[in-house]
This record gives C-alpha cells, sequence and structure tokens, in this order.
C-alpha cells in the first residue's frame, strides 16, 4: 500500500502544480493584456495632445520655440508624404507601351559600273551598297556599317 499511497500523492502534487501553472498563465496574460491596453490609451492620448498643441501652435495661441520646430518638422514631413503618394499613385497608372516594331530601310539602287569606267582616282563619293552611306571614292570599307566596298 505504501506504493500506491506515494504515487497518489505524486499525482497530486503534479495536479496541484499545473493548476498553478495555468492560474499563473492566466493571470500573467490577462496582466500583460491589460497593460498592453493602458500603453495603448496613453498613446492615443499623448496623440491627441500633440495634434492639439500643433493645432494651438498653428493658431498662434501658443509661442514654444521647440513646438515651432516640431511643428516645421511634421509639416515638411506631411509635404514629403503627400509627394511619395503622388508619385505612388503616378507609379500604379503607369502602362508598358510595345515599341514599335523596326523596319530596316530600304536598300538603295546601286548602279554598275563597268571596271573600265572605274577607277581610284574617278571624282566622286561612292554609295554603300549595304547601308546606303555616302563615303569617299578611295574608301575600302564603309565607315558607317564597316562592309567592304570594291
Amino acid at each position: 500500500m505504501g506504493l500506491l499511497d506515494q504515487l497518489s500523492k505524486t499525482i497530486s502534487q503534479v495536479g496541484d502544480r499545473a493548476k498553478f501553472e495555468a492560474e499563473k498563465f492566466q493571470k500573467t496574460t490577462r496582466l500583460q493584456g491589460e497593460i498592453n491596453e493602458l500603453r495603448r490609451q496613453i498613446d492615443q492620448k499623448l496623440l491627441e495632445l500633440g495634434q492639439r498643441a500643433y493645432d494651438l501652435q498653428r493658431a498662434g495661441q501658443i509661442h514654444a520655440p521647440t513646438l515651432a520646430e516640431l511643428a516645421a518638422k511634421l509639416d515638411q514631413l506631411r509635404a514629403t508624404l503627400v509627394a511619395r503618394e503622388e508619385e505612388l499613385k503616378q507609379a500604379q497608372n503607369e502602362v508598358y507601351i510595345e515599341p514599335a516594331p523596326v523596319t530596316p530601310p530600304p536598300a538603295p539602287t546601286v548602279q554598275s559600273v563597268p571596271i573600265s569606267e572605274a577607277s581610284p582616282t574617278a571624282a566622286g563619293p561612292k554609295i554603300c551598297p549595304q547601308c546606303g552611306f555616302q563615303m569617299p571614292a578611295t574608301a575600302i570599307f564603309c565607315p558607317s556599317c564597316g562592309t567592304r566596298v570594291g
């Protein structure tokens, strides 16, 4: 019987410990929730206070250099915010525009000159058969596209 009594006592202690821990957890969770709610309320009141001080400073009813400085910084931040919101709207409204297909220019017509008439000292420029560039009569390669000519 001693073993069963000891086992029963241990089980009872484990149960008591579990109950204590559960109650402790409930209590700490409740208190943490209340603390968070109080912090939220404090933040809200500070926000209201700040807004009221800002309004009074802008209305000229409060004359404090530090408040004026904070109000100016707040105005600057608000202006930047408005500008960024406008940039965001523009960025959201941008539309991709398909580029127009590129068509190569038509190849120029080239007249054949008999070899007997062509001479390196002939006056007048050559026309590149590839791109139509007008080049010097003595050119071997087109300066525009690099095509070998002659």
